[in-house]
C-alpha cells in the first residue's frame, strides 16, 4: 500500500543471464531468478534487472541497459529509472545494438559494440553520494510522529531519487570497481543514473577507432626505436605514453570518450622491446661482419710484414706488435742485404684503424721499391717523394726509422723520418739515443733526410719502438715514458731478443693494469 500511494517507487528484480545470440547482444536472459511479486510488481511504478557482469579482472565497468527475454527488451532499473524522470518512456526510445539507445532528438545513451555501456564513477564510494541509514531514517520518521528530534531532516530527501541498498563490504552485493576493490552495487546504480540523468553517459571509442590509434601509436614506436639512439629511445618511449595518457585524459574529461589506455600501452611496450631486440640483433650481425671484414684486413695487412724473423749470422732479433684495434697503422721490415748486413724499419703511420693500416700497407709498398742498392738516406727521401707526389688529401703521414746493421763491422747507420730516437745499451750499461737532425715525417713534404754511423760493442741491445709504448698510460693518466723503458733493458742482464720484448711487454701491462690501450705497441729488440 506504501508503495502504491507513494508511486515513485521502483523494484528490482534479477534475471537468469546466458551468454550467446548475436554479434552485439551476447547475453540475454534465460529466465528470472528473482522475480518480483506480482502485487509489488503492479503497484510500483517501474521495475527493472539489477543485474551486474563483471570483466575478465572480476572488475565492473560496464551495465546492461537492457537484456532481450522471450524477444522483448527489458530495461536495466537504473535506466530505467533515468529516462522516466528526464520525462521519457522506455518503450519510445529507439535501440542500435552496438551503437546507442536514442532517446530524442540530439539524446542519446552510447553503447559498446556488445551493446553494454561504460559507467561513469563520479567518485569513490565513500565521496561520490550522500549516504544514510535506512535504520535512522526509521527512527527519524517516528521521531517526526512521536514529536522528537530526528537525527536525520527527513526534509532534505524531498524531491530526491533514493537508492536502497546493502553496503556492508562484507554482504554479497559489494563489488569490485575501477576506483575501489569494494564497491556496493547500489552505488553502481546510483551511478548509473547519475550519469544519465546529468548526460554525462561516456562514450568508448569503436574497434576501428581502436585499431587506428593502436597503428599510429605502434608506428611511432617503431619509428623512434629506428631514428632515435639508444640512450635516448626509452625517454622517448615514455615521452609518447605520457602524451597518449594526456591526449586520452583530453578526450575523457571534457568530451566523456573514453580511449583504452592499459592494451595500448602494454602492446606499445611489446612493440617498443621486440623492435629494440630487433635491432639489437640488427646490429651484432653488422658487427660481426664488420670484426670478420677486418679479421681478413688484418691477415692482408700482415701479409705486409715479415712472416718471421730472418737468421743473422752475429745477431739475434726479435719484435711483437700489438695492436690497439683489429687493425693499426704501425709498420716494420727485417730484410738481410748482401755484405753480411741487414736492414731494419720501423714506423709509425698517424691516426688509429683502416685509415691508418691503408697507409700504412702502401708505405710498406713504396718502402720495398726503394731498399736495395742505396743508401738510408736515399731510401727514405725517395719513399718520401713518392707518398708527398701520391698526396690524395688523406692528412696523415708516417714517422719512419731506416738502419743498416753490418755485422763483419760492428757498425750500423741509420736515417730517421722524425720517429722516436733508438735506444743502444751497451755492454756497460751506457744507455745512448741514436737520433738524427732534420729528419722530419715522411708524407708531408720534399725533403733530405741526413744519415749517421754508429760504432757499436759486441753485447750491445738495440730498441726500436713506437711511441705506443712510450705513451701508454694507467688509470692516473701518467705515461710510461722512455725512462722506464731504459730501466727495464738495463735490468736485463745475459737475456737475449725475446726476453728483452716480453720484459717490456710485461713492464707496460703492469703499468697501465686495468686502462684501456689506445695505440699501437710495436718493440723490435736487436742484442749482437
Amino acid at each position: 500500500r506504501a508503495i502504491k500511494n507513494a508511486g515513485i517507487v521502483y523494484l528490482p528484480y534479477i534475471f537468469e543471464l546466458e551468454k550467446g545470440g548475436l554479434d552485439h547482444e551476447k547475453i540475454f536472459a534465460a529466465g528470472f531468478v528473482a522475480p518480483l511479486v506480482e502485487i509489488l510488481k503492479k503497484d510500483a511504478k517501474g521495475t527493472g534487472f539489477i543485474n551486474l557482469v563483471p570483466d575478465n579482472d572480476g572488475k565492473i565497468r560496464n551495465i546492461l541497459p537492457y537484456v532481450k527475454y522471450k524477444g522483448k527488451n527489458y530495461p536495466q532499473l537504473a535506466v530505467l529509472a533515468a529516462l522516466n524522470d528526464l520525462g521519457y518512456r522506455f518503450d519510445e526510445v529507439e535501440i542500435v545494438p552496438g551503437k546507442r539507445i536514442a532517446v530524442s532528438d540530439g539524446f542519446f545513451i552510447p553503447l559498446n559494440e556488445d551493446s553494454s555501456m561504460m559507467i561513469n564513477y563520479p567518485s569513490e564510494w565513500e565521496k561520490s553520494f550522500k549516504r544514510y541509514s535506512f535504520v535512522k531514517i526509521l527512527q527519524s520518521y517516528l521521531s517526526e510522529v512521536t514529536g522528537q528530534k530526528p537525527e536525520v531532516n527527513l526534509g532534505d530527501l524531498k524531491g530526491k531519487k533514493c537508492f536502497v541498498g546493502l553496503t556492508a563490504s562484507t554482504v554479497h552485493d559489494t563489488n569490485s570497481s575501477p576506483m575501489q576493490n569494494f564497491y556496493p552495487g547500489v552505488g553502481i546504480n546510483a551511478s548509473v543514473y547519475n550519469s544519465i540523468a546529468n548526460h554525462t553517459s561516456l562514450k568508448r571509442l569503436n574497434r576501428w577507432w581502436n585499431l587506428a590509434v593502436l597503428i599510429f601509436l605502434w608506428g611511432c614506436i617503431v619509428y623512434i626505436t629506428g631514428r632515435v639512439r639508444k640512450r635516448f629511445g626509452l625517454l622517448s618511449i615514455f615521452f609518447i605514453i605520457a602524451c597518449y595518457i594526456g591526449i586520452a585524459m583530453v578526450f575523457f574529461y571534457p568530451f566523456g570518450i573514453w580511449v583504452d589506455v592499459f592494451f595500448p600501452l602494454i602492446s606499445g611496450v611489446v612493440v617498443y622491446v621486440i623492435f629494440t631486440f630487433k635491432k639489437y640483433v640488427t646490429e651484432i650481425q653488422k658487427r660481426e661482419l664488420i670484426e670478420k671484414e677486418l679479421d681478413i684486413a688484418k691477415d692482408i695487412q700482415r701479409s705486409f710484414l715479415p712472416k718471421e724473423v730472418p737468421v743473422i749470422t752475429g745477431m739475434d732479433i726479435d719484435v711483437e706488435m700489438v695492436t690497439a684495434r683489429q687493425v693499426g697503422g704501425d709498420l716494420y721490415d727485417i730484410v738481410p742485404l748482401k755484405d753480411n748486413k741487414v736492414g731494419i724499419m720501423i714506423g709509425d703511420v698517424s691516426g688509429k684503424g683502416v685509415p691508418a693500416a691503408l697507409y700504412m700497407a702502401r708505405v710498406v709498398s713504396v718502402f720495398k721499391t726503394f731498399i736495395r742498392d742505396i743508401s738510408v738516406g736515399e731510401i727514405l727521401k725517395n719513399v718520401n717523394e713518392r707518398l708527398v707526389s701520391e698526396d690524395s688529401d688523406t692528412n696523415l703521414f708516417v714517422t719512419l726509422t731506416y738502419m743498416i746493421f753490418d755485422v763483419i763491422t760492428g757498425s750500423v747507420t741509420y736515417a730517421i723520418g722524425g720517429h722516436l730516437p733508438t735506444i743502444l745499451v751497451d755492454p756497460d750499461g751506457n744507455v745512448e739515443f741514436l737520433n738524427a737532425e732534420d729528419g722530419m715525417p715522411l708524407g708531408l713534404m720534399s725533403g733530405n733526410f741526413p744519415e749517421s754511423t754508429k760504432k757499436y760493442k759486441k753485447g750491445s741491445i738495440f730498441l726500436l719502438y713506437t711511441d705506443g709504448i712510450t705513451e701508454a698510460m694507467n688509470t692516473r693518466k701518467e705515461m710510461f715514458g722512455q725512462e722506464r723503458i731504459i730501466e727495464v733493458v738495463k735490468g736485463l742482464k745475459d737475456c737475449n731478443s725475446r726476453q728483452v720484448v716480453e720484459a717490456l711487454h710485461k713492464a707496460v701491462e703492469e703499468f697501465t693494469g686495468k686502462a684501456a690501450q689506445h695505440d699501437d705497441i710495436t718493440v723490435i729488440a736487436i742484442c749482437t
